[in-house]
């Protein structure tokens, strides 16, 4: 049975799902509120969208590391058994060169496996990504994690996660998503360095950056939802069903894009990913439930409740996207969901640590982003003077010049 989408003439909704509001009605108003409410919105989307994570307390966890000769970093393998079944994940291990400070070096988790078909070339692609290579010449371990080893990217639900909780559609408990699985490797990888892989590597279990792009970037966005270990999630060009908001299209806008080294009328003439793909030949990326809601205005979420989990005191989230690359992920939509869920982060201290950070073009996490996380992560995170003044990360370029062209769905959280 489908869940009832808006009726035909019906007048578009003035407002995004409750974020600061209790199930029981009361307002979001304290921590210890925030709190509850965080768990009401966890179970929405482990009911409704991605599906329920395992419980960890039913895993055993063991790591070896290995030398990877084609690459010359080190492999860290992380083996999970679970009801009575064992499936093993994996990383790639670039370290900073010298020793390892106090405590551990801070590291950088990207989705990009190092031995796989490039979605992009079709090449067979060994190596360190540029972006870990780069993390650990700025004193930052880069693990370079395989996702595909969790799940393969199809609806045959194979891999480790699904070796260890087989799919079955229809059970609320065993209906999940590829996306789930994938960020189920990440925490498996943080549970292997707090369980001494960090100290054999000189790595700080506590000080993590989590990034991904594209499908990976999907998978990021609900690693930080899930699991609130992760210091700092890095989603980059997420698009619908990670960072985008449903409710939202901006096929056909024009955009003044000047101060932003673009032009002063740029136009999106890419359609939205819409609702429909994500529900079909892309269905395996979410759990069951997911494909029975007939349009976005019946969804119990929306993304800006994703960005919001993956808040914390000593939490940070860095939204990252291009403009002009992102016409079908929908740049606008990506910005609302930061925006919106900026309430919670105000409420628990620290309004700062909720960023935007746009660049013009190219669907990937590029150089100059890098650096500007780095950057701000030496700085926010690790109490470090940054090597250069941190750049603007709240979309003001973006959204300052095109205030008036915004969803009205923008309204409550735009500054008077």
């Amino acid at each position: 049975m489908r869940h009832p989408g808006r009726q035909p003439g019906a007048e578009k909704p003035a407002a995004l799902p409750e974020l600061m509001t209790l199930s029981s009605g009361e307002p979001v108003t304290t921590g210890e509120d925030w709190a509850r409410r965080r768990q009401e919105i966890l179970a929405l989307y482990s009911r409704h969208i991605y599906g329920a994570m395992p419980d960890p307390a039913g895993e055993r966890i063991a790591w070896r590391l290995s030398e990877e000769p084609r690459t010359g970093g080190t492999l860290l393998t992380v083996e999970v058994t679970a009801g009575g079944r064992s499936a093993s994940v994996e990383a790639l291990v670039t370290l900073p060169r010298g020793p390892a400070p106090a405590g551990g070096w801070p590291f950088f988790v990207e989705y990009a496996p190092w031995h796989y078909r490039s979605f992009f070339t079709r090449q067979w692609v060994t190596g360190i990504s540029p972006n870990c290579r780069y993390a650990a010449e700025r004193g930052y371990a880069g693990l370079q994690y395989d996702p595909t080893r969790a799940a393969e990217d199809s609806g045959k639900r194979t891999g480790a996660f699904f070796h260890l909780y087989p799919h079955i559609p229809g059970d609320p408990e065993a209906d999940r998503g590829v996306l789930l699985a994938w960020a189920w490797g990440v925490s498996r990888i943080l549970d292997a360095l707090e369980q001494g892989a960090g100290e054999t590597l000189g790595i700080h279990p506590g000080l993590s950056l989590v990034a991904g792009v594209s499908r990976w970037g999907k998978s990021a966005a609900v690693a930080g939802a899930y699991d609130p270990r992760i210091r700092v999630t890095i989603p980059v060009c997420s698009g619908l069903g990670g960072t985008a908001v449903f409710r939202t299209d901006n096929h056909g806008k024009t955009y003044d894009l000047r101060r932003l080294g673009g032009p002063a009328d740029w136009v999106n003439a890419s359609r939205n990913e819409p609702l429909s793909n994500l529900q079909g030949g892309e269905g395996y990326w979410f759990c069951g439930a997911f494909a029975g809601f007939d349009g976005p205005e019946s969804l119990p979420v929306d993304q800006h409740m994703l960005c919001a989990l993956a808040a914390g005191p000593d939490r940070h989230l860095v939204l990252v996207t291009g403009i002009t690359s992102e016409g079908w992920n929908n740049t606008e939509g990506q910005c609302l969901a930061w925006l919106a869920s900026q309430p919670v982060w105000d409420l628990l201290g620290v309004p700062g640590h909720n960023n935007l950070l746009l660049h013009l073009d190219g669907h990937a996490l590029l150089p100059t982003d890098m650096e500007a996380i780095l950057d701000y992560c030496d700085s926010r995170l690790l109490g470090r003077e940054p090597p250069r003044p941190l750049p603007p990360m709240d979309g003001a370029l973006f959204l300052e010049d095109n205030r008036a062209r915004l969803d009205p769905l923008f309204a409550p959280y735009l500054p008077r």
